[in-house]
């Protein structure tokens, strides 16, 4: 191989390498609330995707995705990620401690969790 061509590839590695981490890269706010944390540890993609149809049919005024990111992240949108999940998970218990569930598909989740599973079913249809 000669030198320059080296040089290129390694030039290009390395800026392939970093491009992930680069800000552009970061997921939206809507993908960011689309992920139920806790309700994932228990649940496959299908699963969840099944529970917010099923949450979207038991409220039709909460189909649509501008509506749901609305109500799960409000004027959070410009928040750090890290910040804006630690929100939604602390959403997610205080609903439970409050009593504030819903079932869908045959399982108990907090309104919250049902809004993230709602909006992750619109945003992977």
């Amino acid at each position: 191989m000669q030198r320059r061509a080296f040089i290129h590839l390694s030039t290009y590695t390395a800026l392939a390498l970093t491009l992930p981490f680069a800000e552009g890269c970061s997921p939206s706010p809507e993908t960011i609330a689309s992920r139920p944390f806790l309700f994932s540890k228990l649940a496959d993609k299908k699963t969840i995707a099944e529970a917010g149809a099923a949450y979207r049919k038991q409220f039709p005024k909460e189909n649509d995705k501008t509506i749901l990111s609305k109500l799960l992240i409000g004027a959070n949108a410009s928040q750090d990620k890290s910040v804006m999940e630690k929100q939604l998970n602390d959403s997610v218990l205080d609903d439970f401690k409050t009593g504030k569930t819903v079932a869908a598909a045959g399982w108990v989740l907090s309104v919250t969790e049902a809004r993230q599973c709602a909006l992750y079913s619109i945003l992977n249809a």
